[in-house]
């Protein structure tokens, strides 16, 4: 991630070998420029080591804020986009800069500089040897976790660029980040708060990230049975399953003139924030299910919401593994919270069912089986076409589930308030027929749709004549 204040740096031939940058007009064959540059520059870049040092040492000096020295807020800027650079962040490295720069924003109350300073160590996590320092360190790390109690968002959207680097990145081997975490008191409550309590957008999905990345490396990766029940013991706590849903609320409200979910589009981003989100309260739900004793309601309504804008041609084509991702997550929660039926989310899912089916029918594909809860959705040999069947099998089961144990007349208000038709649900359960094949309780369930379907449009009809 490069700085958020950037601006170019005009220089003379005389000053650029001392400076980060230098001019292409300033690397002539054999000049004197050049020649300076081998012997100053960091490995394979042409950044100097001159500067990154000089800017580097005069950071213990500085005494004032960092607004009132735009030169060397300038400079600060330069070297953090440097270090997208794996050499320079080696050379950083070779120099313990990681520690001072953890010291001096931990001792800082210039929100500015240390938003500098952990943008620069959040760009050094791209190598595993920033991981390493970090790791063995237990005192940097702890230091790390002590900004989550910043109130500054630029801050902590800095810190949580840095943990979830951390946790996507890292050997598996060589670190045990749980380990670490577990010894960080009140994490999950801290993290909870800035969910719950911030009104940056920004802020909330770099969060939602670093939990993401949390649920997925501590529950997948590196952790025994013991050291699972003790991660959920640690984070399934109804503070974080709260503070996810208002962080989600806070995204994508209700109404208003921001809201998504009134243009009935969503943007790639907001597929992948979407997906994240849901990733995470799949896993809770199915490992921790405790926890969502009295909220089962307030997840029911953000797959609702989800669902309003997805049902749409524009949002829900070209259809994307994150699309795949998304309606397996739906699928899996649905699974979890059985009996519960909620009307406008399926209604939602048979007009998703509609478009799937139609774009299907147009390949002559077969509906794959739903997908398995383990399957790696970043198959490269998955195309277009399997991600329509296996989306069309995970929107089938999802109807199913909240189908089949719901009374007809429950049915036929939902479809009563609906611009569907009885073909479609005929349709439809010809597809559950082929998806569902062998349940013990399927002709039931069809059955059930085709008489509420039935019975509401032959009622219309009725009223016509």
């Amino acid at each position: 991630m490069e700085s958020s204040k950037q601006e170019p740096v005009e220089e003379s031939s005389s000053a650029a070998a001392a400076s980060g940058v230098v001019e292409s007009t300033d690397l002539e064959p054999g000049g004197e420029i050049l020649e300076k540059l081998k012997g100053d520059r960091i490995g394979e870049t042409m950044y100097s080591e001159r500067f990154v040092l000089s800017t580097v040492l005069k950071l213990p000096q500085l005494e004032t804020p960092l607004a009132e020295d735009e030169d060397f807020e300038k400079d600060l800027c330069s070297l953090w986009d440097m270090t997208i650079e794996a050499d320079v962040v080696l050379f950083l490295l070779k120099h313990d800069v990681v520690e001072l720069l953890i010291g001096l924003a931990e001792g800082s109350e210039d929100h500015r500089l240390v938003e500098i300073l952990l943008g620069i160590v959040g760009n050094m996590c791209c190598l595993e040897e920033t991981h390493k320092v970090l790791y063995e360190n237990n005192s940097l790390f702890l230091s790390l976790c002590g900004f989550l109690e910043s109130s500054d968002t630029l801050t902590l959207v800095q810190l949580m660029r840095i943990f979830t680097t951390i946790l996507d990145k890292s050997d598996d081997e060589a670190f045990c980040w749980f380990k670490v975490i577990r010894e960080q008191e009140d994490i999950t409550e801290k993290l909870a708060f800035i969910l719950s309590s911030t009104t940056s957008s920004e802020l909330i999905q770099h969060t939602l990230e670093t939990v993401h990345a949390m649920v997925n490396r501590f529950t997948e990766a590196e952790v025994d049975y013991a050291q699972l029940n003790e991660f959920y013991k640690m984070f399934a706590k109804p503070c974080l399953i709260e503070g996810l849903m208002e962080g989600f609320k806070q995204i994508y409200p209700e109404s208003g003139a921001v809201s998504q979910f009134e243009e009935e589009y969503l943007t790639s981003k907001d597929l992948k924030i979407i997906q994240k989100f849901l990733e995470i309260h799949e896993n809770f739900i199915i490992n921790a299910n405790e926890v969502y004793a009295d909220k089962i309601e307030a997840i029911v309504y953000c797959v609702h919401r989800i669902l309003i804008p997805l049902s749409s041609d524009g949002s829900l084509l070209p259809i994307s593994k994150a699309h795949v991702r998304i309606l397996v997550c739906i699928n899996s929660i649905y699974s979890a919270i059985v009996y519960h039926f909620h009307a406008g989310t399926f209604l939602a899912l048979v007009k998703i069912y509609t478009i799937l089916a139609k774009v299907q029918e147009q390949t002559g594909a077969k509906i794959s089986e739903p997908m398995d809860a383990d399957a790696e959705d970043d198959d490269a040999s998955s195309d277009g076409e399997f991600d329509i069947q296996t989306a069309l099998g995970e929107t089938l089961e999802t109807l199913y589930f909240m189908a089949e144990p719901i009374d007809g007349l429950t049915i036929s208000n939902a479809l009563r308030a609906s611009t569907l038709n009885e073909e479609t649900i005929a349709k439809l359960c010809t597809a559950l027929r082929e998806t569902m094949a062998g349940d013990p309780l399927l002709g039931r369930t069809c059955d059930l749709l085709l008489e509420s379907a039935r019975q509401v449009w032959g009622q219309q009809e009725r009223g016509r004549s």
